[in-house]
């Protein structure tokens, strides 16, 4: 069986698409996988270095504001069909998987002129603009939530699966990461990240309640600044507590390396609300404090957040809001009995069986479209 995937710009496009080339591997080691990306994505690293064959084209976004910029998006975008069109017909897949961005529009465009049945997986409660346009021509299109559903063309068919993790997290206690980590396993510890680039709001709201975290010593605190803000947060923590901070407490780093470890060591997430990040958050049942980044394309960080705040697994605040009344935070993070209610119901949100359902829907449409040229 051969398989393009194709999506990009972001993490959370290329990981999902990335997890089903795991699971179809491991479903079948003989599968043949072609990525196909842009040069200036994230995807360009990403996927060489998890041993997926690897080609690109030319793309751009379409939603930028003026009328060059939307030109330059069509001309790319032709461009990068007609790239599409030719590696298709070179590969000649029995099935193309598209999880979004603008690279997988030509990608799932051309699947669908050669006839070739496309599989999408959408990774968030408001479906991007590529996957909207692309659903009706779509063998299946997974989503999340089942508030996505109403965003996409009548007729589509729409299955409700989480998004897939490439590996499934091996669960242990919450002692054991704790004591890996070095921490009091007593300790009720808050986990903070703006993501991997960090997040200014993230870091000024964790500056303002460092002070009480550092002066309850039942506290812990775990907090990934952003490589590009770790040096002026380090600096503002000076100023703000001269005498320093109990390490042994509280740890202030660039990056989570390992940052399974560190949701599973946690009590509390406080950050952004990608949809990966929250599929994460569920896999590990650590309940949440959400603030949606402003700065998304159609808000689609602040439609996540809600739909989990709706299962009663998070908190959301505006990046105002949360930096008006910081001490909300730490209100949550002493209340035992809601922060078990909302883990219990942040835990229900994993679908361990997603990645098995898509992998099972790709194999069977390349099936189809086999028989169908027999």
């Amino acid at each position: 069986m051969r398989v393009v995937l194709s999506g990009g710009g972001s993490g959370g496009h290329i990981y999902p698409a990335l997890a089903i080339a795991e699971g179809l591997k491991a479903w079948q080691p003989r599968v043949e996988l072609l990525y196909i990306g842009t040069q200036h994505g994230l995807e360009r690293e990403l996927v060489p270095r998890a041993g997926v064959p690897f080609r690109t084209i030319h793309a751009r976004g379409l939603l930028v504001r003026g009328v060059k910029g939307k030109v330059a998006g069509a001309v790319s975008a032709a461009k990068g069909l007609g790239e599409a069109l030719g590696i298709l017909r070179e590969f000649r897949p029995d099935v193309v998987v598209g999880t979004g961005g603008y690279v997988s529009g030509p990608v799932g465009l051309a699947a669908s002129w050669l006839k070739v049945p496309l599989v999408i997986q959408e990774q968030n409660a408001w479906p991007g603009f590529t996957n909207r346009e692309l659903a009706k021509r779509a063998y299946a299109v997974f989503v999340p939530y089942d508030e996505a559903r109403a965003r996409f063309p009548r007729g589509t068919h729409v299955i409700i699966a989480g998004n897939p993790i490439k590996v499934p997290p091996t669960i242990v206690s919450r002692s054991t990461a704790r004591h890996a980590l070095g921490l009091d396993e007593h300790l009720r510890v808050v986990m903070a990240t703006g993501g991997s680039q960090g997040a200014e709001a993230i870091n000024a709201l964790m500056s303002r309640i460092l002070r009480a975290c550092q002066d309850d010593g039942r506290i812990g605190v775990l907090w990934a600044t952003g490589p590009r803000y770790y040096q002026a947060v380090i600096a503002e923590l000076q100023r703000l507590l001269p005498d320093g901070w109990d390490a042994a407490r509280i740890r202030v780093e660039p990056y989570f390396y390992q940052i399974q470890q560190m949701y599973q060591a946690s009590d509390l997430y406080v950050g952004r609300a990608g949809a990966m990040t929250l599929t994460d958050c569920a896999a590990f049942g650590l309940p949440a404090v959400l603030i949606p980044s402003p700065h998304v394309s159609e808000d689609h960080q602040t439609k996540n957040a809600r739909a989990v705040e709706r299962r009663g697994a998070a908190v959301v605040m505006t990046e105002a809001e949360a930096l008006a009344h910081p001490e909300e935070v730490l209100a949550l993070l002493r209340d035992d009995m809601r922060l078990e209610r909302m883990a219990e119901a942040m835990h229900a949100l994993f679908d361990a069986t997603a990645l098995d359902r898509i992998v099972e829907t790709v194999r069977r449409a390349a099936e189809e479209r086999r028989r169908s040229w027999r």
